[in-house]
């Protein structure tokens, strides 16, 4: 028991539709749209002392419910109803720090998430990944409220965590999607459009950004088979190349999607895109990659490694994310063969504190860190990642708003082992941060600036 517990005394959800300017293809899943949930508390600490705290999560159907017999839109109700059960259940439970709050919440959305999905009239359970993002939006606002009423910044107030000093400027890290184009074509036009900080307007509800909770698209239709997406498509922004994002921006740092279907191939797109990255970068530059599940076992996985070794990006590789499905059959020593080459991380196959304990025996090199699974499991990762002797990355969804200056805190606080930060919004949809710090949003020199450490999460 400390003067710094907290019990929850009020909590509410809101929901914001993000659109992304073009899809990000991703292996196996294509995302053009998420739901930003922000999740807002009361909170009063032993002492009497009353603080407000929010915290934000990316519900990402495709991502964390890629296969479903319930169409994207059902999904996605699902996932908010979630997220409005357990900001309810935080304000019946008792007195705690936000771990304590947390474990309490994680038995809630475990029985929560069984009966979701049949609430809305299909017969499975919600997925825990998709679970955890929900209960992420609430774990984080605990979280912040937790830290306001203390009146000091989270990763300061945490027991047994030496974290060392934050950093002041984070290196951005540049996604490469599936098909994102790595040359200008010389026979369109510049794809570029104003900057919006520079050239702010009105925004289009229809393109990438935030509608308003609860709203719709006037174009949407509730056709199409179930699992399917059931929303028209907006209007989409010309993509910018690869090489003009590196030249615009200084960027020397790539995470590039795999398709994961064929190994060779999946070697010549990286060292295409490495070539590209050198020559715009110069030597320090570097390159993880993460085929999404792409790869159905391990052996395919050192195929692609084969293809790689003594290639001219070899040595720019740092890790590989989540080569193989969540439910893939255990094979520990496949997964120790790839990690023996190149550390793997594991992140679709983390959704819960007990995953943590199934990493090293199942192979991996270690965790990855995503602040809409939740500050909880982000800190029990990094503390159990030091512990036992594993890598750790940070990673996220495509984090907008309030969710990528909570990314960019933890980026900026935890002592990670690679420190670029990705920053994806920037380029998917770019209108949805608008409304946040040009140091923020803004990539000068490969870098973005993530501002003082405040009381609270953010």
């Amino acid at each position: 028991m400390r003067s710094t517990d907290v019990s929850v005394r009020e909590a509410a959800a809101a929901f914001h539709d993000v659109r992304l300017d073009h899809p990000l293809r991703l292996s196996g899943a294509t995302v053009d749209r998420f739901t930003l949930a922000v999740v807002r508390v009361t909170v009063e600490d032993r002492a009497g002392r009353v603080a407000w705290g929010e915290g934000a999560s990316v519900l990402s159907v495709p991502w964390s419910w890629p296969v479903s017999g319930l169409s994207w839109t059902v999904r996605d109700l699902v996932l908010r109803r979630l997220t409005e059960r357990l900001a309810a259940a935080a304000t019946e439970v008792g007195s705690g720090d936000p771990f304590a709050i947390h474990r309490e919440l994680s038995e809630a959305a475990a029985c929560a998430r069984r009966d979701g999905a049949e609430a809305a009239g299909g017969p499975e359970p919600v997925p825990e990944l998709a679970a955890a993002l929900a209960l992420g939006a609430v774990d984080n606002a605990v979280h912040d409220g937790w830290a306001r009423a203390a009146g000091a910044p989270a990763t300061s107030l945490y027991e047994g965590l030496d974290l060392g000093p934050a950093r002041g400027r984070l290196p951005v890290q540049h996604v490469v999607g599936l098909d994102d184009p790595l040359e200008p074509d010389p026979l369109e036009p510049d794809p570029l459009e104003p900057d919006p900080l520079e050239h702010p307007r009105e925004p289009d509800p229809r393109e990438s950004g935030l509608l308003e909770p609860g709203s719709r698209e006037p174009d949407a239709v509730e056709s199409g088979p179930p699992g399917r997406d059931d929303v028209a498509p907006p209007r989409r922004a010309a993509v910018r190349p690869l090489r003009e994002w590196l030249r615009a921006e200084g960027i020397a740092h790539v995470k590039i999607k795999l398709s994961g279907r064929d190994p060779a191939a999946d070697a010549r797109r990286v060292i295409e895109v490495h070539r590209v990255l050198r020559e715009s970068a110069g030597d320090r530059h570097t390159v993880s990659l993460d085929p999404n599940e792409g790869y159905q076992e391990p052996a395919a996985v050192l195929e692609l490694l084969d293809a790689l070794d003594g290639s001219p990006a070899w040595d720019a590789l740092t890790y590989l994310e989540q080569p193989v499905p969540r439910d893939a059959p255990p094979d520990p020593g496949g997964m120790r063969a790839i990690g023996a080459r190149l550390p793997v991380l594991a992140d679709e196959s983390l959704a819960t504190e007990t995953d943590l304990a199934r990493l090293a025996a199942a192979g991996w090199s270690g965790p990855v860190i995503k602040a809409a699974r939740g500050q909880s499991l982000a800190m029990r990762s990094l503390a159990h990642a030091r512990a036992h002797g594993m890598r750790v990355a940070l990673q996220d969804l495509t984090a907008v708003g309030l969710a990528l200056v909570h990314s960019a805190r933890l980026a900026a606080a935890l002592p990670l082992d690679w420190q670029a930060f990705e920053y994806n919004s920037r380029q998917y949809a770019p209108r949805a941060n608008g409304d946040l710090p040009a140091e923020l949003v803004r990539v000068r020199q490969g870098h973005v600036v993530p501002g003082p450490a405040r009381p609270g999460i953010h």
